[in-house]
């Protein structure tokens, strides 16, 4: 039994992975809470007295809170996660990047999980703080994505430059009587506008496609798109599981804790 994390922008998800059978964990807002509480109710709680053999984590936060949860883990289980790496290839899936570091690891983990569980051209797209559409051909070959602010970041921007009201949860429908939805609606809109023509170019690009959606506003391009899209919430999740049921030889040595002399 393995964990499985995605540590986002601003969110963190997690997930028991028993063999790729994915059981997801509670999502929490990870700049506000103070970890050791939080992990003790979302992990231990969840995992009883089961211990798991790895740790495998999908990281674009940087420094802000990998090296926390290293040592969370070595406290508790004597092992540190291993972070995925965005590279040039993997399983026949090619990175379109110029410099393929430099191509988000939760992008790449979104990838190798759609390539994973669907055939043909993909267009993946995964909205949150910020959304990014991403588009496969039928051979693997990653054409390359576009970045957008995801719809609340949006919402935010309006609310801190203007003397508009921010709109955290407002209904959106195309035409509003107040602010607070005229902003919600203008938002969404626009978001889920630029979105679905991206679709149309990355058809146009590779043919016949499937377009994925995940992330925390996947619900809202499920329910508003005009492209027919399959949403799975997982998604990053299920690329990093596929990585770590590949990692072998290098794990003991990459999960080892500082000055512990100790590697599961």
């Amino acid at each position: 039994m393995k964990l499985v994390v995605d540590i986002g922008n601003s969110r963190m998800k997690s997930a028991i992975d028993d063999d790729g059978e994915l059981t997801p964990l509670k999502t929490f807002a990870w700049r506000e809470s103070f970890l050791d509480s939080v992990l003790k109710r979302v992990w231990l709680e969840a995992l009883g007295n089961r211990h798991p053999t790895a740790i495998h984590v999908s990281n674009v936060a940087g420094d802000a809170l990998l090296p926390n949860l290293d040592a969370w883990c070595c406290r508790q289980w004597q092992m540190r996660p291993v972070p995925l790496h965005s590279t040039g290839e993997y399983a026949g899936l090619r990175n379109g990047y110029a410099e393929p570091a430099t191509f988000g690891v939760d992008r790449w983990a979104a990838l190798i999980g759609a390539r994973a569980t669907h055939d043909g051209a993909l267009c993946v797209v995964d909205s949150g703080t910020a959304t990014t559409v991403d588009v496969v051909n039928a051979d693997g070959q990653h054409l390359g994505g576009a970045i957008l602010p995801g719809i609340y970041t949006m919402r935010r921007s309006l609310g801190r430059y203007t003397e508009a009201l921010f709109a955290a949860d407002g209904e959106i429908v195309p035409f509003s009587d107040n602010t607070a939805s005229g902003i919600a609606g203008g938002t969404g809109y626009a978001s889920v506008g630029a979105i679905d023509r991206l679709v149309r170019e990355a058809g146009r690009a590779v043919g016949t496609l499937t377009t994925i959606v995940t992330g925390g506003e996947s619900g809202i391009l499920e329910d508003m798109m005009e492209a027919k899209v399959v949403r799975d919430p997982l998604l990053v999740l299920r690329g990093v599981s596929v990585v770590a049921r590949g990692t072998t030889e290098e794990h003991g040595l990459a999960s080892r804790c500082p000055d512990s002399g100790i590697s599961p």
